[in-house]
């Protein structure tokens, strides 16, 4: 199962319709959350469901969702989560670690919201669920020890690797294939020295052996 889940933040309609359409139909369970109903209708897109508690959409889009036959989830305005988590768990509820679960619609203008649902990533992670953030310039991920994020020349999403620690320093940093390699690295955070790596061999392969790792795969 790939799920998606399409939230209320910025989203290049274009890029997001393009990604859905591409995905096997027989497959693909579609969650909007909030106000990422109404880009789902522009795109032409069904959820299978709509999560969240209302404040940023239209005031009808939970009845034209029910009208539309899609399950409709009201979750409570006065709560400890955004929609996007709640959406995140519901995913987890129903995958396996053996299904995808992309986050669209979770990039902005709201800084706070972007950090928060980077942390989503990695709460999927944790649950061994592979979580990628993705929007029409970029591709996040997070890896643990005894995982290798690989890059194929020609599948890569964007130009440029870039690697940080999460929530704690990472040891044991690998990076081969690349025009920076790094062997057994150490990143402790507050630095750019891993930003805008490139791809240099036909493969690139990252790994760590302490701590989790932020890999970003960007455009521009």
């Amino acid at each position: 199962m790939i799920v998606v889940i399409v939230a209320g933040g910025s989203i290049d309609e274009k890029f997001t319709g393009g990604f859905i359409e591409d995905l096997d139909e027989s497959s693909l369970f579609l969650i909007a959350c909030d106000k990422g109903y109404e880009a789902c209708e522009r795109m032409g897109f069904k959820p299978d469901i709509l999560i969240g508690d209302f404040d940023s959409a239209s005031s009808d889009v939970s009845r034209r969702a029910e009208k539309a036959g899609v399950q409709v989830i009201t979750l409570n305005p006065v709560k400890d989560d955004t929609d996007t988590e709640a959406a995140l768990d519901l995913a987890i509820e129903r995958t396996t670690e053996e299904d995808e679960i992309f986050l669209l619609g979770v990039t902005g203008t709201r800084l706070d919201h972007v950090l928060g649902n980077i942390s989503l990533v990695g709460k999927g992670l944790k649950a061994g669920r592979v979580v990628t953030m993705l929007d029409s310039h970029n591709s996040l991920q997070m890896i643990q020890p005894g995982e290798t994020y690989v890059v194929e020349k020609g599948y890569e999403f964007g130009k440029y690797i870039s690697v940080f620690p999460y929530m704690g320093p990472v040891k044991g940093l690998n990076m081969t294939g690349f025009k920076y390699p790094v062997k057994d690295g150490e990143i402790q955070g507050f630095s750019t020295l891993t930003v805008s790596n490139e791809l240099l061999e036909d493969e690139g392969e990252i790994s760590i052996e302490e701590g989790t790792l932020i890999v970003i795969e960007s455009l521009d």
